[in-house]
């Protein structure tokens, strides 16, 4: 029984007990073998004979024959098997015309062998007659001679007894179900995936690995007979997945005739329907594509259902994948062609979903109709949506089949190439290199022009997109035509070039050339615009103007080019200190057209809500957002994708400032960044201050030396600007650390001139806080202090919580404790809301030492409170301590909306002291007390001082 044990053992276990419990027994055992067809019943059946057979039964076996058999003839069959040659099938007829007692013939048939256990088994007992059913039910009620097993097989095409076929000779049925209800089922359902190696390699001598494997299980549903018709193109080979799949699309499979011969004329008819509509197929549209009323279609419904090639349910399905491929692949061309048109216009009248009437449009070819152009470009838009990019890029090339416009062409195949892109770029730039030659119409052919060079740019190829973008203005310059077409041209050269090596940028054409053009309307005036800014934010020199040009080149609709255009314009604002306009244009980018994954647009606009959020100081959010595109981006950087690089290269410094350096030194690693030479243009300065932030730690020298490699490259690329990239602020602290202080000044001193030029809280602060550090004393805590009232305008909270960390640290050791308390705890605060585990450990540290001032120095959670100072002559004291628990305990809600400063500027204003006292108690500039009561007065909802004792005590 080896054949039939294969993945069949506990299906062979309980037949063996069925033998041995018929030899215990004083009746008759009875059990049935149910599995759809093709699942190997007679094969279980017939092992089990030759079992009992060997084991010394008298072994008789029968098969159906279905319509026409005579009375008795599976009985007459039976009876002469187990007693040859003595006339018992004259007893068997005599036996039906007395009471179902009698069992004179059998007991005949039996008579030599008394004690010799009987096994009759019944192959296909819906093609048994009647009065052999009738015979085998009354023997399995009586008590015979010697043991007897019963065993039978039969088809179910659901679940339960109920499930099973019924006789094919249109006899009645009550014996067989009443045989049935009597008998132990055992069903037989398909092989399992691990089993069917095994049965491939014995029946069609196919290897099978557990990939393949898996696809036979997904076609065949572990069905024996289908499994077998799948493989046996592909006897004594080993199959790929690919291969497997196309042999099982092709339905051209042997052993089709089993399953559909016997069927109905509307039976078949509505197999062919529900075939073609695939998935879920509805009774009432099955039925309109098959012709067949709806009554007329349940009843082929139910035929279906009975030969086991639909599942017993609703929407209709088929049983297996592999059966809905036989069906169409049994129809003649034309027939499934003209079933694919009629169910596409019906499924269109009834608005079905866009990827459904999809897949019939591609079936059949161009339908010569603007509607399946749409249908097909929808279809592949949610597809891509969903991650199906294969599949949506055979609906843009069926799209392209059906007689489109020029501009219609141009959208679907720049929609194709952004799809190859990212994937298969050489495919994208044979497709618009092609669609370039072959445009006549200039606009047409330009625009071919500027997605080729987006393309080849993003694949770090600028000096060839420059090539496509001169070499399409010349024959623009041969055709009259709008002069927006050649500034769109020299646009794009110039942004190319920005991106480009530096020898190339140098090679284009002066920035005032363009950035002095009048200013022009639709995408050629906003992508000048744009162009302004990023010169504006280079140049570090008004940042107003930078501000109004990004406003300007911001997109105003979804179109092609529009989040490159996000990203120039919202760089800009990031820039400009902007960052909470440029977080609500972010917004904007998801709605872009072609901002979806798997596209470079979308890596874009990604990228773009990492940078902001990072200018913010929210390194939890920004990590979220680039760790799912890391898998992508780490080997494209590899390759010298600029914008992988960038995009790389913020990741690291997230992770380093989130205290994750053996991740970001693995990101270097893997993408290539820390090698030593890496190409001479702008994105490079960012994977060098990237290597930076992993070696800060670790080897400062090298550090240093990658910040300054980076600023000679801006700076050769005309970039002063230390909102773009602060190297000299950083370089600066890591050499102050080092003991350097006299290069670090010259650094500091130098970007402190040029963030002063630009005029940023965000440029300044930095600058500052590097040139705290080259000096010692009363010298540095004066400018951490006006570092940290500087950034306390700023959207970067984690630049203010590194400051003001810092000047914590630095007042805990000028024993200043209650100013250090304040600053910590606040930089705490921020550390940790940020997600900044270092400096949060810093500042812990740092807070140690307050601990040997006493245990009042502590709040029962652990906090720093205030240390009591002695009263100023002529103020009344006021205990901070106490003013603290105060204000803690305070009943009025909007309290626990201050930071721990304004809470402490506000208590020391109500008890009296003007601001310039505050100031000096607390070691902070005057202006910081007048910007913190602000902030706090407008949070209150109060106008001044008069109102604070209101607040404090609840009022």
């Amino acid at each position: 029984m080896a054949l039939g044990e294969i993945g069949r053992r506990s299906e062979t276990a309980r037949l063996r007990a069925v033998l041995e419990q018929s030899r215990r027994g004083t009746g008759a055992v009875v059990a049935v073998l149910r599995g759809e067809p093709g699942a190997g019943k007679s094969a279980l059946l017939d092992a089990f004979g030759a079992e009992a057979a060997a084991a010394g039964c008298r072994v008789a076996v029968v098969r159906g024959t279905g319509v026409g058999d005579r009375p008795c003839a599976a009985a007459h069959r039976l009876l002469a098997q187990l007693s040859p040659g003595d006339g018992d099938g004259e007893l068997v007829a005599v036996q039906h015309r007395t009471p179902p007692g009698d069992l004179e013939g059998l007991a005949a048939a039996v008579q030599a062998g008394r004690d010799t256990p009987v096994v009759l088994c019944v192959d296909d007992m819906a093609g048994v007659d009647s009065w052999s059913l009738r015979w085998l039910l009354d023997l399995s009620r009586t008590v015979p001679p010697a043991p007897l097993a019963i065993v039978l097989t039969a088809r179910t095409c659901g679940t339960g007894a109920g499930a099973v076929s019924a006789p094919s000779n249109g006899a009645s049925s009550a014996p067989g179900s009443a045989l049935l209800a009597a008998a132990e089922p055992i069903d037989v359902s398909g092989l399992r995936v691990e089993d069917l190696p095994a049965a491939a390699a014995e029946r069609c001598r196919v290897g099978l690995d557990a990939r393949t494997a898996a696809v036979c299980g997904e076609l065949t549903g572990g069905n024996p007979a289908l499994l077998y018709a799948l493989l046996a193109p592909h006897s004594g080979s080993v199959p790929t997945e690919d291969a497997l799949r196309v042999t099982g699309a092709s339905g051209a499979l042997p052993g089709v005739d089993r399953w559909l011969a016997p069927l109905s004329t509307p039976a078949l008819a509505l197999a062919r329907a529900v075939a073609v509509l695939g998935g879920e197929a509805e009774v009432a549209v099955s039925a309109e594509l098959a012709r067949l009323t709806v009554e007329e279609a349940l009843g082929a419904v139910d035929q279906l259902v009975d030969a086991c090639l639909l599942a017993n349910r609703t929407p209709l399905a088929f049983r297996h994948p592999l059966l809905a491929a036989m069906v169409l692949g049994s129809m003649a061309v034309g027939t499934r062609t003209a079933l694919h048109l009629r169910a596409a216009a019906l499924l269109r009248d009834r608005q079905a979903d866009a990827t459904t009437i999809a897949r019939h449009l591609l079936a059949i070819g161009p339908v010569g109709q603007e509607w399946a152009m749409r249908c097909l470009w929808r279809a592949a838009r949610r597809r891509e949506q969903e991650g199906r990019s294969q599949e949506a890029a055979r609906y843009l090339r069926g799209a392209l089949r059906e007689p489109l416009r020029p501009q219609e062409k141009l959208a679907v195949r720049r929609e194709l190439a952004g799809l190859y892109a990212f994937v298969d770029p050489e495919r994208a730039l044979r497709l618009l290199d092609d669609a370039r030659c072959e445009s006549h119409t200039p606009d047409v052919a330009v625009e071919y022009a500027l997605a080729l060079a987006v393309v080849l740019d993003e694949c770090g190829r600028s000096e060839d997109a420059v090539t496509v973008l001169d070499g399409a203005a010349a024959r623009l310059g041969r055709t009259p035509g709008d002069s927006s077409l050649q500034l769109r041209l020299r646009l794009h050269k110039a942004f190319t070039c920005r991106r480009g090596p530096l020898w190339l940028a140098r090679a284009a054409d002066p920035p005032g050339s363009l950035t002095c053009q009048a200013p022009h309307r639709g995408a050629a005036g906003r992508e000048l615009a744009a162009l302004r800014a990023v010169h504006a934010v280079d140049a570090g020199a008004d940042r107003g103007v930078a501000a109004r040009h990004a406003r300007q080149g911001l997109p105003r609709g979804e179109g092609h080019g529009s989040a490159t255009l996000l990203w120039h314009a919202c760089g800009a604002l990031v820039a400009a200190g902007e960052v909470a306009e440029a977080w609500t244009h972010c917004g904007r980018g998801r709605r872009v057209a072609g901002a979806r994954a798997g596209r470079w647009d979308h890596v874009r606009i990604e990228l773009l809500r990492a940078t902001v959020l990072r200018a913010r100081g929210d390194l939890y959010a920004a990590d979220a957002v680039l760790t799912p595109m890391a898998d992508r981006l780490v080997p494209f950087a590899a390759t010298g994708r600029p914008l992988a690089v960038t995009g790389v290269a913020t990741l690291v410094e997230v992770r380093v400032l989130r205290g994750a350096t053996d991740s970001a030194r693995s990101l270097l690693t893997e993408s290539g960044l820390d090698r030593d030479q890496l190409p001479w243009r702008r994105d490079s300065a960012y994977a060098l201050a990237a290597r930076a932030a992993v070696h800060e730690g670790d080897d400062p020298g090298r550090a240093v030396e990658n910040l300054l490699a980076a600023g000679r490259l801006l700076e050769e690329a005309g970039v002063r600007n230390p909102a773009v990239l602060p190297w000299r602020s950083r370089a600066a602290r890591v050499l102050a650390a080092c003991g350097e202080r006299k290069e670090a000044a010259e650094l500091a001193g130098g970007e402190l001139a040029d963030a002063r030029r630009w005029g940023t809280a965000e440029s300044i602060g930095p600058a500052l806080h590097a040139l705290a550090l080259t000096e010692s004393g009363e010298r540095r805590i004066d400018l951490l202090a006006d570092a940290a009232s500087v950034l306390a305008r700023s959207s970067d909270r984690l630049q203010l919580a590194v400051v003001q960390a810092a000047l914590g640290e630095e007042l805990v050791r000028a024993g200043r404790g209650e100013a250090a308390r304040t600053e910590l705890l606040s930089a705490l605060q921020l550390a940790q809301a940020c997600g900044a585990e270092p400096l949060a450990r810093r500042v812990q540290g740092a807070r140690r030492p307050l601990r040997a001032l006493g245990p009042e120095a502590l709040e029962p959670s652990g906090t720093l409170s205030a240390m009591p100072r002695p009263a100023s002559v002529g103020r009344p004291a006021a205990d901070p301590a106490s003013a603290d628990r105060a204000a803690a305990h305070s009943p009025h809600p909007l309290l626990d909306s201050l930071t721990p400063q304004e809470r402490k500027i506000l208590r020391l204003a109500r008890d009296g002291y003007s601001n310039r006292d505050i100031a000096g108690r607390l070691f902070v500039t005057v202006r910081t007390v007048e910007f913190h009561l602000s902030g706090a007065y407008r949070k209150l909802g109060i106008a001044g001082r008069r109102q604070l004792a209101e607040v404090f005590s609840g009022g």
